[in-house]
């Protein structure tokens, strides 16, 4: 019997999409029809990108193979991610299938994100926390910052002699 013709296909799968299932599957074995799991493959998340400046565009990528059904679902933070984000599948012999999804990304504080691929015969999931980098500090920005800690230090130094001066002037007009 001959092999299923390759094929492949672009998309971008966003939550309300109808033609990904949404529910989770069992954790790990196969399907009763022999089916191949999935698999993820390399780069996982856990290899990628892990230090961003804050709002410096980033990307994740995400890899499987499994049966035909297979699909792949993005969180940020333990919540699907709302945004479309490009899914490409390409059909492989036997009935199975080779899908890859990519993120493209930028944040202002430090997130965790899970890549999870589904499918009738089972589930796996990657994931990352990316951490925002504080922002470089130019020699400048570090200067004005100095002179106003001084500034502050040296106000608070005047109001301090300020009152000491009143208190010592009304110490001298009382006679004992």
């Amino acid at each position: 019997m001959p092999s299923p013709p390759l094929g492949s296909s672009l998309s971008c799968l966003s939550p309300d999409s109808s033609s990904s299932p949404r529910s989770p599957w069992p954790a790990s074995g196969s399907g009763p029809d022999g089916r191949p799991r999935v698999t993820l493959l390399p780069p996982l998340l856990s290899d990628q990108a892990q230090r961003v400046p804050a709002m410096g565009a980033f990307h994740l990528f995400c890899q499987a193979t499994g049966p035909a059904d297979v699909h792949v679902v993005w969180e940020k933070n333990g919540r699907e991610l709302e945004a479309c984000v490009p899914v490409q599948t390409l059909a492989l012999p036997g009935g199975g299938a080779h899908v890859r999804s990519w993120l493209q990304d930028a944040v202002r504080e430090s997130a965790e994100y899970r890549c999870s691929v589904r499918s009738s015969t089972g589930s796996q999931a990657s994931g990352v926390r990316v951490t925002v980098l504080e922002p470089e500090v130019t020699p400048q920005e570090k200067w004005t910052r100095e002179l106003a800690t001084w500034r502050a230090v040296a106000g608070e130094h005047g109001r301090l002699m300020q009152s000491w001066r009143k208190a010592w002037e009304s110490c001298n007009k009382d006679t004992f």
